[in-house]
């Protein structure tokens, strides 16, 4: 009897500890790990999104580090609020994706008050595929003395104890400034999100086509192209996402696919949203 007792035991012990490990995201937002609370003296990547839809821009820091990563174009204000309300003076780096007015148009503005020691670009400067407003960007950008670096496929940006690992199809077959986004895999500990840029099926079926090479499975997808059409059925495997944050207003055919898949996702067209880890776990909770 003692034998079973034990065996049961540990059987017990091992179920609990198996769903433990699966639970690697606190989503505040559903009501649910409300009371979950990292170690006081514990060092936290945190990543913030503006109430913006249509446009794509978001803050990542850590300890001393931090990187906006695009800057939304009209919708610049919500992310300069966003910015003062987390008492933010100065930036370790800036980055955008491509040159679009949606990721780059803000910039200028932002940066005359929150400058950024370097800026980061995925395209070279004044590339004719960019458009007049990228161009007005970096007038600006040069005038404010903010030195500006092109980023490259396979390229990993200083950031503490994070790794940001560039990645960016570049193939001469992809037409689009979309297309050839830069992406990037953050990572801190065991914990990782991958933000795809604004890519679609052209860059996916690269992406798709060189899977044996590449290690893209992340925790949370900040979905391409403000999630407007669903991914591919392969791409969204090498992904494997728990969570997917969407930077659009409305349901879109990938909220639909992340319905029908069972995947959850925010939107932050009517909220700030904030995710933070430790390097093991994930909290998601919005802020507004």
């Amino acid at each position: 009897m003692k034998r079973i007792l034990t065996l049961f035991l540990l059987l017990l012990f091992s179920a609990c500890a198996a769903g433990a490990e699966e639970s690697i995201i606190m989503d505040k937002t559903r009501g649910e790990n409300a009371d979950f609370a990292f170690d006081e003296d514990a060092q936290l990547l945190e990543i913030f999104f503006p109430d913006i839809y249509g446009c794509d821009a978001a803050l990542v820091r850590c300890g001393e580090y931090s990187m906006l990563i695009d800057c939304a174009g009209s919708q610049w204000p919500e992310v300069k609020s966003l910015l003062d309300q987390l008492n933010m003076t100065e930036l370790t780096y800036a980055l955008n994706s491509h040159p679009d007015r949606d990721h780059i148009g803000g910039f200028a503005q932002v940066l005359k008050d929150i400058p950024a020691g370097e800026f980061l670009l995925g395209f070279p400067e004044y590339d004719p595929s960019g458009s007049a407003v990228s161009f007005r960007v970096y007038d600006a950008l040069h005038e404010l003395s903010i030195p500006l670096h092109q980023v490259q496929n396979g390229d990993t940006i200083a950031f503490g104890d994070v790794s940001v690992t560039v990645y960016q199809c570049t193939d001469e077959s992809l037409s689009s400034t979309n297309d050839k986004s830069v992406m990037l895999m953050i990572q801190y500990g065991e914990r990782r999100i991958f933000f795809a840029g604004d890519i679609q099926i052209p860059a996916e079926t690269l992406l798709i086509e060189n899977a044996a090479a590449l290690d893209l499975k992340t925790d949370i997808l900040k979905y391409p192209h403000h999630s407007y059409m669903p991914l591919q059925e392969a791409f969204l495997e090498m992904l494997s996402p728990s969570y997917t944050i969407c930077t659009c207003g409305n349901y879109t055919k990938g909220l639909k696919q992340m319905d029908e898949m069972g995947i959850p996702y925010l939107i932050t067209a009517t909220r700030q949203i904030r995710l933070a880890t430790d390097g093991r776990v994930w909290t998601i909770e919005t802020l507004r």
